[in-house]
């Protein structure tokens, strides 16, 4: 029992370091006048250029995962304490308004009512009608 429990806890233990980061190596060419413009192709013109590789670690599909979870439940809990702060705000607004006496607005009226007034419609000014045939022999 206790050799099952070893390897289970071993395997649970070294799982993580499957999961981690891999590293990568990526070709980078200096091209420029001081090198400063780095490609991953060689430098147009066949200019002479420097080339080394460089190293950068990319993280695995389970950890860019992880992290796109934990965003997405950091958005709703942000998005949940904003609609808390909101309504205790307005419950503190509504309680000092109990308090001073005053007549509470109504709950319809709370929020600022928008509202849209169209322009008036222009009356387009009328064509005098020509007859047919002045029209075709005008042309």
């Amino acid at each position: 029992m206790k050799p099952l429990l070893l390897l289970a806890l071993a395997a649970v233990i070294a799982l993580p370091a499957f999961a981690q980061s891999q590293a990568r190596q990526a070709q980078v060419s200096r091209c420029g006048p001081d090198g400063r413009d780095l490609r991953d192709s060689p430098c147009p013109g066949g200019a002479a250029a420097s080339s080394s590789a460089i190293s950068y670690d990319e993280p695995s599909a389970a950890d860019s995962r992880a992290a796109r979870e934990r965003h997405l439940a950091d958005a709703k809990q942000a998005a949940a304490l904003a609609a808390s702060r909101r309504a205790s705000e307005a419950e503190a607004r509504h309680q000092r308004a109990l308090s001073l006496g005053l007549q509470p607005p109504p709950a319809a009226a709370s929020a600022p009512q928008v509202v849209h007034v169209k322009p008036p419609r222009v009356a387009k000014p009328v064509k005098p009608h020509r007859p047919r045939a002045a029209a075709s022999a005008a042309r």
